[in-house]
């Protein structure tokens, strides 16, 4: 402990006050670091908290963006399957009138 005390306040004070004092200190710097982690992780979680709010909502919007995204190409898949469709049908109905109209003549 005399280390921690500087020789002047030493020579001012008797032992039972500078141990009066020194326990005072420690003392207060346990409350004060108690409070300044407090306060510390009170601010973390409520940024924490915020930032997680903010990644929701992006991940939501980039999920419904994609969902839409993939919609769109379906629909579009489902039309150019059924245009197709139609010109193969077009196509067969076509080839049959022609052979019937052969085979009748």
């Amino acid at each position: 402990m005399p280390g921690r005390i500087p020789a002047a306040l030493r020579s001012r004070l008797d032992d039972d006050a500078t141990f009066g004092l020194v326990e005072l200190l420690d003392s207060e710097r346990k409350d004060w670091s108690g409070e300044v982690l407090t306060i510390a992780a009170d601010r973390f979680e409520r940024r924490l908290a915020q930032e997680l709010g903010l990644l929701r909502a992006e991940v939501s919007t980039a999920l419904n963006d994609g969902l839409t995204a993939i919609r769109n190409e379906s629909a579009t898949a489902r039309v150019e399957t059924l245009k197709w469709s139609f010109v193969f049908w077009i196509g067969q109905v076509a080839a049959i009138a022609g052979l019937l109209t052969f085979i009748r003549h």
